[in-house]
């Protein structure tokens, strides 16, 4: 496989780019793997900024986005931002909008958001601690994750500013655009972004798009299931899937 084909990492809400270490050890002998960070977030564009800079500063003039929840919204708007440097575009446990509302409802409602919003506030800690909970189904449960170790314990204000994006971020526009082959992993039993997120993205681009749904997974398949993620999207970017 070509060795010059990029990999920009892009992560969910409050995460850094190290929650992507188990699924890049598996790719970065295929491909050079750069890593999207939300240190120093101060405004909701400030996300898709982080990652437009990350792209002009290495000076890639094709990548493959891979966007795992708040980071798939990003990815998705990266296809408005620069569509000639998209090779391919990998969303993880992603979504077009994330809260309900216009006649959309795979999603949250946005009074929940808000209520996490002020919870992360008056306590943080219970408030990280169910997040982190939620990330894996009852299947997963077993598993022994460190989130807390790849989250942005220090930026509560970054952490706030992101729920405010999540509340606001609706790239449903954009999909019937999107001219890059797509490949959709999504967990059956995701509580962060239902699959139905996904199956909506998929019914909009579904001429270039590969939607997998895996079984007893919940909202973080690149860590449960890192081997199959793994093999799907080495398939995808050789257009083997």
């Amino acid at each position: 496989m070509n060795k010059q084909k990029h990999i920009v990492f892009i992560p969910g809400w409050g995460m850094r780019g190290t929650i992507w270490l188990p699924l890049a050890e598996r790719l970065k002998t295929s491909f050079s793997v750069f890593y999207v960070e939300w240190d120093g977030v101060e405004t909701i564009a400030d996300f898709k900024q982080k990652a437009v800079q990350l792209v002009e500063e290495n000076e890639l003039s094709s990548f493959i986005p891979i966007g795992w929840s708040l980071g798939a919204l990003i990815a998705l708007e990266l296809t408005t931002s620069v569509p000639e440097k998209m090779d391919r575009l990998v969303l993880i446990g992603g979504t077009s909008r994330f809260t309900k509302g216009d006649g959309y409802d795979a999603g949250w409602e946005r009074r929940v958001v808000e209520r996490m919003k002020r919870q992360l506030v008056r306590n943080r800690e219970q408030t990280l601690s169910s997040f982190f909970a939620s990330l894996l189904c009852e299947e997963e449960q077993g598993k022994v994750l460190d989130f807390e170790r790849h989250f942005h314990n220090t930026e509560q204000q970054g952490l706030l500013i992101g729920l405010d994006y999540l509340m606001t971020a609706d790239v449903r526009f954009a999909l019937r655009d999107i001219t890059a082959p797509l490949l959709l992993i999504h967990g059956e039993e995701d509580t962060i972004c239902p699959p139905s997120a996904s199956r909506y993205i998929f019914e909009q681009t579904r001429d270039n798009a590969i939607l997998k749904l895996l079984p007893k997974t919940g909202h973080v398949p690149f860590l449960t299931k890192t081997d199959e993620c793994a093999r799907l999207i080495q398939s995808f970017v050789g257009g083997r899937i």
